[in-house]
């Protein structure tokens, strides 16, 4: 802002040219790989510390931009002009970084593109087989995604083969997103009480269709 007021003029502009574009390269590189590898491993942190070199890279581009310009025009106000709309970027970066921390500190869902990964699978058996899925949902702490989701078979189906196909859907899910880990339920598609079952507060049967205690002891 001193800058805008009082403009001074640039000195070693060639130098600077130099210097700002070999930093710039460096951090473009380092930037880009941090941000790659931290989106694959799902590390909010390498994640961050990418983005916060790419500020620096789109400084360095400001300063070259600014240099660039003062040397060709005259003009020495486009310099910190310039730096400005660098400093309003390198905020609004910041701001994302802090909201995406935050984000992956509070258990959020998983990113719409994996949802729709595991939509496609369940889909998958639906059309290959008799059983249907509901009560989805899903949640990502760190590098880690959680799935939970209710399998419901045809009533007459054994335990060992409702087992086996949940065994199967499991299997197909870690293949396609292995950083997750699936929590399955298995239902009766025939028992009225699954397709009621499909909230996180499971509602509670009237007092008078409480099972008396030997009932429940088997006695």
């Amino acid at each position: 802002v001193q800058r805008l007021i009082h403009p001074q003029p640039l000195e070693q502009i060639g130098i600077g040219l130099l210097v700002s574009t070999a930093a710039s390269a460096v951090n473009l590189v380092v930037g880009l790989i941090m941000i790659r590898i931290g989106k694959h491993r799902g590390s909010i942190t390498l994640e961050a510390n990418g983005k916060h070199l790419m500020t620096d890279v789109w400084t360095s581009v400001g300063v070259i931009l600014g240099v660039g310009l003062v040397a060709l025009t005259g003009w020495v106000r486009l310099d910190p002009i310039l730096a400005l709309l660098v400093a309003i970027n390198i905020t609004w970066s910041g701001f994302q970084i802090v909201r995406e921390s935050a984000l992956g500190l509070m258990d959020t869902a998983l990113p719409p593109e994996d949802q729709e990964t595991i939509q496609d699978v369940l889909n998958r058996f639906r059309e290959s087989s008799e059983v249907q899925f509901h009560a989805l949902r899903t949640r990502q702490a760190g590098v880690r995604g959680f799935v939970s989701f209710h399998v419901l078979v045809p009533g007459e189906w054994t335990v060992q083969r409702g087992h086996d196909l949940v065994e199967e859907i499991d299997l197909e899910l870690r293949r396609a997103l292995p950083h997750i880990t699936v929590f399955t339920h298995l239902e009766s598609l025939t028992d009225p009480a699954s397709w009621e079952d499909t909230t996180l507060d499971r509602p509670h049967p009237p007092l008078g269709d409480q099972p008396a205690p030997d009932e429940i002891s088997g006695d």
